[in-house]
């Protein structure tokens, strides 16, 4: 609890050096998500609906799956962002045969070299392809899933966004700019990390606060740190547990409906 109140108290300075950039320095980089991206989360979200409203009265969902759909897919997904930003920050991966894991592991090296120039970057962008191949495994398992399950998918996709939004702008308040109200507040109010939280994992020796939301981070590193920071680990899981093909598990063992 003290953790957070400081780190809402440094927030709160962030906000207010931000009301007072520099008005000659370039503007933030435009933020926005590819047409094939969003087509195919929006395409999942639509088939979730009619699905909904062609099913029998009895099969249909209640209100107690609003939060079934919203806790799931944000606790899913801040594990998955801690896991993915944890892997792709190893430097065994810029020897990976994968041409885009070690493509993408670079980026988050030179990100650590040089944290500013993400500001001169479509950073929400940048998760295009992971977006479209999530939304889209979905769609194509969609004749065996629950309108539930194409929203939890769905949600996985939002809150990753949401995550790699604020990420962008916690620099943007490291750096003195003002940012949209929402991640502003969401990190006054302490519901998304705080740039003074996120600038500690760029500290070094960079080796923790890997999280994108606030979520279940500190069970994640005090497992990571209990196995020697196994990279073997981390493998395992980012190839078996990641969104696209933990679909393909769930399903096969009966776990989604």
């Amino acid at each position: 609890m003290a953790r957070l109140k400081v780190e809402t108290a440094a927030a709160v300075d962030a906000a207010k050096a931000s009301t007072k950039a520099d008005t000659h320095r370039p503007p933030l980089a435009k933020q926005s998500q590819g047409a094939l991206a969003s087509g195919l989360t929006i395409a999942l979200v639509l088939w979730a609906f009619f699905q909904e409203v062609m099913q029998p009265a009895a099969m249909r969902m209640t209100w107690m799956s609003v939060p079934y759909i919203i806790v799931t897919s944000y606790l899913y997904c801040d594990y998955w962002l801690w896991m993915l930003h944890c892997f792709l920050d190893r430097k065994e991966n810029l020897k990976s045969r994968i041409s885009l894991i070690a493509y993408m592991a670079k980026q988050f090296q030179d990100h650590h070299d040089v944290p500013a120039t993400l500001l001169e970057q479509n950073h929400f962008g940048e998760i295009d392809d992971l977006v479209a191949m999530v939304s889209g495994m979905g769609l194509a398992l969609g004749a065996w899933t629950s309108p539930a399950t194409k929203l939890i998918v769905a949600g996985v996709t939002m809150w990753g966004g949401l995550g790699g939004l604020n990420h962008f702008y916690c620099h943007a308040l490291t750096h003195g700019y003002e940012v949209p109200p929402l991640y502003k507040y969401g990190q006054l109010w302490g519901l998304l990390p705080t740039a003074r939280h996120h600038k500690t994992h760029h500290t070094a020796p960079f080796e923790s606060n890997w999280n994108f939301l606030n979520g279940l981070y500190r069970i994640y590193e005090g497992v990571y740190f209990a196995t020697g920071s196994s990279y073997n680990a981390l493998f395992g899981m980012f190839y078996s547990c990641n969104p696209v093909v933990i679909q393909v598990w769930a399903l096969g063992l009966g776990a989604l409906a």
